[in-house]
């Protein structure tokens, strides 16, 4: 098993609507140093502004925003991301879904799309992304009194991108992210010929599997990391001094989400995450993978968590550093600029 090779996240869906809270468990999340903080839409701010506003609050924790590849518009999203990513100074991060319902579809008066066409959707959107993200070269931005130019605009590129359902032309409308190409964590379906391609210049970096129990789950993650980053979700429901993870989950029964689940205590935790590093570790390829924990409680799991799990953990050799960006951390190579490259 190799030292150092596995990153945490910890979902902060149920901190609250006052994004204060969600900020106030951020910073414990980091504290504790877990790597990073995911959050979907609340009902009164999306994923992204709840990101944002984290991220301006904290030093060096990664943003992971939940954001639909299907029914929100590319331009806008990747902007958004890209802002994202300024306002963290390089610690943002996207959890790509697939939302395929009628209520989303509806919104934005388009209908469901057929289940054999989400994998080339979500390439087309992730293609769209990438290609904005270069679309300002690193040094597009030159500030020349002399001349009154803000702008290079020979380093700004046409994004020229020709979906199935759409198009977009760009360039950008902000600058380059500082990593050049956020992390992208996408679920395995979409990874087809035809769709999403691991750890390729228009693809996702990191591979998002899930399967109906524990042991599969390892199984599927020891497959998927041969071919690069490999992302788990867990929803988490641990044992206290008082109460069991059982009971609690139980009575949780019609809300349980289909993600896998682990039900125990903290030193059951550990030796599952143990079993994950293992079965993920290759000595061929140093990127790291990710265990992403939805609490099942956030006010009584994620305190286990922070004040038990984690400690235990840091002494394991079993947590790999925190970079400076979250390409760092997942120890991804640099992001080159297509366009620079090409001329």
């Amino acid at each position: 098993m190799s030292e150092y090779s596995l990153l945490l996240a910890l979902n902060l869906d149920g901190a609250g609507n006052d994004p204060n809270d969600s900020a106030l468990a951020a910073l414990r999340a980091e504290s504790a140093e877990f790597h990073g903080v995911s959050f979907s839409s609340d009902g009164l701010l999306d994923s992204v502004q709840r990101a944002s506003f984290v991220a301006a609050k904290t030093q060096r924790i990664a943003v992971l925003p939940v954001i639909d590849a299907l029914f929100t518009e590319p331009f806008h999203t990747a902007t958004q991301l890209a802002s994202l990513d300024i306002i963290s100074h390089g610690r943002a991060g996207w959890i790509l879904e697939t939302q395929n319902d009628s209520v989303q579809a509806d919104a934005v008066g388009r209908s469901i799309l057929p289940e054999d066409q989400l994998s080339t959707e979500a390439a087309d959107v992730v293609t769209t992304h990438r290609r904005l993200w270069d679309s300002w070269e690193d040094d597009a931005v030159i500030r020349d009194e002399a001349t009154g130019r803000y702008l290079d605009a020979t380093k700004l590129h046409y994004a020229d991108v020709e979906g199935k359902n759409f198009s977009v032309k760009g360039p950008a409308i902000t600058p380059r992210p500082p990593q050049g190409q956020l992390p992208i964590i996408a679920p395995a379906p979409l990874f087809t010929p035809d769709g999403l391609q691991h750890c390729r210049l228009n693809g996702a970096d990191v591979v998002k599997v899930n399967a109906a129990n524990l042991d599969e789950l390892l199984a599927k993650a020891q497959t998927a990391s041969s071919k690069g980053a490999v992302a788990i979700e867990l929803d988490v429901y641990l044992d206290t001094a008082g109460d069991t993870g059982a009971r609690r989950a139980a009575e949780q029964s019609v809300q349980r989400t289909p993600r896998a689940e682990f039900i125990g205590s903290v030193d059951e935790l550990i030796s599952f995450l143990k079993k994950f590093a293992e079965a993920t570790a290759n000595p061929e390829d140093q990127r790291r993978h990710l265990v992403h924990l939805h609490p099942g409680d956030l006010r009584i799991d994620a305190s286990v968590l922070l004040d038990e799990v984690l400690p235990k953990l840091k002494h394991s050799n079993l947590l790999a550093p925190i970079g400076d960006t979250l390409r760092e951390t997942f120890a991804l190579p640099v992001a080159k600029n297509r366009f620079q490259e090409a001329s």
